[in-house]
């Protein structure tokens, strides 16, 4: 009842009333806000950027970072195809985050040839740059994974499923907080090997959405002005018909936010 008000009373009500609306209205800026969004997909560059060597019956590509090999009008596959490049066959993966190099057949015959050197002849680094400095400047992690993407929670997989796999890491630079370093798969190549090795050690790659700290990976992003996540698979070694072939791939120039920790 408002019988007895004074109009001090009334001013006071009105002042309530108003902040309640400004509060309600203030929520809704704020929920919206925290609803997810999703980036989009990057535009992949001219086909002539990308192949790094082409060898007849098959090629060695530089992937960007962002985009997928063979889903989509923005992927490698259809940039390779728009210039001239027809149906090519990538006989090993790259995750959509992950940039650099990636071996595509133009002939069934040539993918086989190329996975069989894969399986038995190919040194594989990448650049990542680490959450975490690791304690030693060099060494292996050598926790067996299942061979299957995991989770956050329990990056190595259920125990029963386990298989062995190594990764090599070495250290190139530091700020004390990140690190650069060079990783090889050692033993194995699991789904996700090296991120879910360094995930694992308690250094997970800058940028990783699946196997990182989402708190983190925000407020680096943010510090730093990098977008994405920093792994480069930037050399790959192999013997295809008793020939030996190198390819490297530059960083992607994005790193160039990261300072120091790209390398240069």
């Amino acid at each position: 009842s408002t019988r007895g008000w004074t109009p001090s009373d009334a001013r006071c009500w009105a002042r309530l009333l108003l902040a309640e609306i400004c509060c309600a209205e203030m929520l809704c800026v704020l929920l919206g806000s925290l609803r997810p969004s999703h980036a989009p997909s990057r535009a992949c560059p001219p086909a002539a950027s990308l192949v790094l060597s082409d060898e007849g019956d098959w090629l060695a590509a530089s992937k960007p970072a962002g985009i997928t090999v063979h889903e989509g009008s923005d992927s490698l596959l259809a940039a390779l195809r728009a210039d001239g490049y027809g149906e090519l066959l990538p006989v090993h993966r790259l995750d959509r985050d992950t940039s650099g190099v990636l071996l595509l057949a133009k002939r069934p015959e040539a993918a086989a040839a190329l996975q069989a050197a894969l399986a038995e002849t190919a040194v594989k680094q990448y650049r990542g740059v680490l959450v975490g400095v690791p304690p030693a400047r060099r060494g292996r992690w050598a926790g067996a994974l299942s061979n299957r993407a995991e989770g956050r929670r329990n990056p190595r997989g259920v125990a029963a499923e386990r298989v062995s796999a190594e990764t090599a890491y070495d250290l190139v630079s530091d700020n004390g907080f990140l690190a650069s370093a060079d990783l090889t798969l050692a033993v194995g190549g699991r789904t996700h090997q090296i991120r879910r090795h360094a995930a694992s050690a308690g250094s997970p790659i800058f940028g990783d959405r699946r196997y990182g700290n989402p708190r983190r990976n925000a407020q680096l992003q943010e510090r730093y002005g990098f977008d994405g996540m920093a792994l480069h698979a930037s050399l790959l070694r192999l013997v295809v018909d008793g020939v030996a072939f190198e390819f490297e791939a530059p960083l992607p120039a994005s790193w160039s936010a990261l300072g120091a920790l790209d390398g240069s």
